[in-house]
C-alpha cells in the first residue's frame, strides 16, 4: 500500500476580504494536503492513479509542492506490466497525472509512522523520505485524501503496520490540541471506510470528513476491464476507484470558489449508488459539519477560470447502462489475476505463472474462511458462529469495538499463528472486534488460531 502527502500553500493577488469571507477562504493561512496511496502492485494501480490525479488538481489550484505531501509506493508507472512506461491514467484515455507528483514518501518510507510524523509536523519521528511535514499553525487548513484498501477498524500502507482507526483519530485530537490548524477535510476511499470515524471521530474538533462507504460494506473500483466505461484494451487492471473519480472529475470539471463541501459530497453520493445496489457504497459525512458549506478552494484551492460554470449543473456523470459494472475493492486483484491469465499466450511460462498465481488466489481465499469459521467454532460454538462473531454489526453511532488494545492484540495473536492478514483476509477484521465485545481473551485466541493454523513439525 502506498501513502502520498502533498501540503499545498494557496497563491495569488489578496483578493477583497468579504469575498473571501464569503466563499469561507481562510485569510492569511496556507493550505496543506496529505496524499495517501497505501497499496502496492500493478494490480492495485488505481490507488496510485486516484493520488495522482489528486495532485494535478491541488497543484492547478494553487497549492505549492513544499505545502504537499505525497504517500506512495511509486512502482506503478515504470511497472513492466505498465503498457505506457511512465505514464498513469486515472480515465481511459485521460492524461498522464504522474507527471511532477513529488516523491516524498515512497517505497519503504510510505508507513503508518511516517504518516502521524508527517501529519503532527514532527520531523524528529521520521524515518527516510524528503523529510516534508504539515508545519501547520492556527491559521491553516488542511486537506488529506487517502486511497486504498481497508477493513473494519484499519485502512492499509504499503509496507509495515496498519493505520489504526483509534491511532488516527488520537494523532487527529493532538493535533487539535496544539492548534496547529484552523480546519481539515478528510476524504478516505476504502472498503469500510466509515469504520475509521464511526463513534470515535468528534464533532467539535474542526475535522469534516467523508468516506467512500459505510462501516460495514465495501467500496468499488472503477474503469475496469470489461465494463463501461472501460480502459484501453492493453490494460488488465481497473484504473480509478468510484468514490475518488467522482470527486476528482467533479473537482476538474467544475469551479471550485463556488462548489461546497456539501455540494461535492451530494454529487459523489448520487454518483457512487449508480448501478446495482449490490455493486454501490453509501457515500458518508463524520465529525464537524458546520463548515460543509464552505467552498472547495478553501482546501484544494482552484485554478484560474474564463469562463467559470455553474457547479450545480455542470457536473454530468458517465452514463449509465447494463453493462456498468463496479468492482468490489477486494475482488479487483482477481478480475487482475484472471485478465492476466486470459491474455497470455497458449502454452507460454507466462500462461502458466498467471495460472498458478490464480489458483493460489483462490485456495488462499477458501483457506482463510475455513480457518475464520473454525476459529468461531472454537470460540462460540458452532450455533452461535455465523451470527455472533462473523455477521454482527454494531447500530450506527457505535464505534466497531470498545476496547481498542484488545482488537490490536487479537489481530497480532492471529498474525504470529496464521500469518499477516491479506486484502482479502481484512475482511475478517470485525471478527476481532466482536470477539472482543464479547469478551474474548487473548489466551482464548492463542489457543483458537494455533489449532485452526497448526505449525507444521519441523523435518
Amino acid at each position: 500500500m502506498s501513502f502520498s502527502v502533498s501540503v499545498l500553500e494557496g497563491v495569488g493577488p489578496m483578493a477583497d476580504p468579504l469575498k473571501l469571507h464569503r466563499h469561507g477562504k481562510n485569510i492569511g493561512g496556507k493550505k496543506w494536503a496529505i496524499l495517501v496511496a497505501g497499496s502496492n502492485g500493478y494490480g492495485n494501480y488505481r490507488h496510485q492513479a486516484d493520488i495522482c490525479h489528486a495532485y494535478q488538481i491541488l497543484k492547478k489550484g494553487g497549492l505549492k509542492d513544499e505545502n504537499i505531501v505525497v504517500f506512495m509506493y511509486d512502482d506503478i508507472a515504470f511497472d513492466p506490466q505498465n503498457p505506457r512506461a511512465g505514464v498513469i491514467i486515472n480515465k481511459p484515455n485521460g492524461p498522464n497525472v504522474y507527471e511532477g507528483v513529488p516523491k516524498d514518501y515512497v517505497g519503504d518510507a510510505a508507513n503508518a509512522k511516517n504518516f502521524y510524523a508527517v501529519l503532527s509536523g514532527n520531523r524528529s519521528a521520521l524515518s527516510g523520505g524528503s523529510g516534508k511535514v504539515v508545519d501547520s499553525g492556527p491559521n491553516d487548513t488542511i486537506f488529506i485524501y487517502y486511497s486504498d484498501h481497508g477493513a473494519p477498524g484499519l485502512v492499509t500502507m504499503p509496507v509495515g503496520e496498519y493505520v489504526m482507526a483509534n491511532d488516527f483519530v488520537n494523532v487527529l485530537k493532538k493535533k487539535h490540541d496544539a492548534k496547529s490548524y484552523k480546519k481539515m477535510v478528510i476524504y478516505l476511499e476504502a472498503c469500510e471506510s466509515g469504520s475509521m470515524f464511526e463513534g470515535i471521530l468528534p464533532n467539535n474538533i474542526s475535522i469534516y470528513a467523508t468516506t467512500a462507504s459505510n462501516a460495514d460494506e465495501d467500496s468499488f473500483a472503477y474503469y475496469c476491464p470489461h465494463s463501461y466505461p472501460s480502459p484501453p484494451t492493453e490494460y488488465t487492471t481497473c484504473l480509478g476507484d468510484v468514490y475518488s473519480i467522482s470527486w476528482l472529475e467533479d473537482s476538474d470539471k467544475n469551479d471550485m470558489t463556488i462548489e461546497t463541501l456539501q455540494q461535492q459530497y451530494e454529487t459523489v453520493r448520487r454518483r457512487t449508488l449508480i448501478g446495482n445496489v449490490d455493486t454501490s457504497s453509501h457515500v458518508k459525512q463524520y465529525g464537524d459539519r458546520k463548515f460543509e458549506n464552505d467552498t472547495l478552494a478553501t482546501y484544494i484551492g482552484a485554478p484560474v477560470k474564463t469562463n467559470p460554470t455553474n457547479s450545480a449543473n455542470a457536473y454530468s456523470f458517465e452514463p449509465y447502462s447494463p453493462q456498468t459494472r463496479h468492482v468490489s475493492q477486494r475482488d479487483a486483484h482477481l478480475l487482475y489475476l484472471k485478465l492476466e491469465l486470459q491474455k497470455a499466450p497458449d502454452g507460454s511460462m507466462e500462461k502458466l505463472k498467471a495460472q498458478i498465481e490464480l489458483d493460489d488466489e483462490i485456495a488462499h481465499r477458501k483457506h482463510l474462511d475455513s480457518v475464520f469459521h473454525l476459529i468461531g467454532d472454537l470460540l462460540f460454538g458452532e450455533e452461535n458462529n455465523i451470527s455472533t462473531m462473523l455477521l454482527h454489526v454494531r447500530p450506527p453511532g457505535q464505534p466497531l469495538v470498545d476496547d481498542w488494545d484488545c482488537f490490536k492484540t487479537l489481530i497480532k495473536t492471529y498474525e504470529s499463528n496464521c500469518g499477516k492478514l491479506s486484502i482479502y483476509g481484512r475482511k475478517y477484521t470485525r471478527a476481532f472486534a466482536n470477539m472482543c465485545n464479547a469478551g474474548i481473551s487473548e489466551e482464548q485466541m492463542v489457543v483458537a488460531s494455533s489449532q485452526a493454523c497448526p505449525k507444521e513439525n519441523p523435518s
